[in-house]
């Protein structure tokens, strides 16, 4: 994960302004795809194979999502297996 240092990501809430100044490029992809409708488990498996080289068992992808979860950015749906995006606090 040498392209996205997670503990200098921002611990405040996610706005768009924000999302369109993250680097890397994929981090910023991968925001976008989970907005409005989410992003399907395979579809998010195949979003961090393409863009990030994981596999959505490894452990940098868990890594990643934790702390995209830790900042309430993008998290799994309870109820529909849907990754989404979430805006604000």
């Amino acid at each position: 994960m040498d392209q996205l240092d997670l503990e200098a990501l921002p611990r405040t809430p996610l706005t768009m302004a924000l999302m369109v100044e993250l680097e890397p490029a994929p981090l910023r992809r991968l925001l976008k795809k989970g907005l409005r409708r989410g992003l399907s488990t395979d579809g998010l498996r195949t979003c961090l194979d393409s863009d990030w080289g994981f596999d959505l068992e490894s452990e940098s992808a868990s890594e990643l999502l934790c702390a995209l979860r830790e900042r309430r950015w993008f998290m799994q749906s309870q109820d529909a297996d849907l990754w989404k995006t979430h805006l604000g606090p």
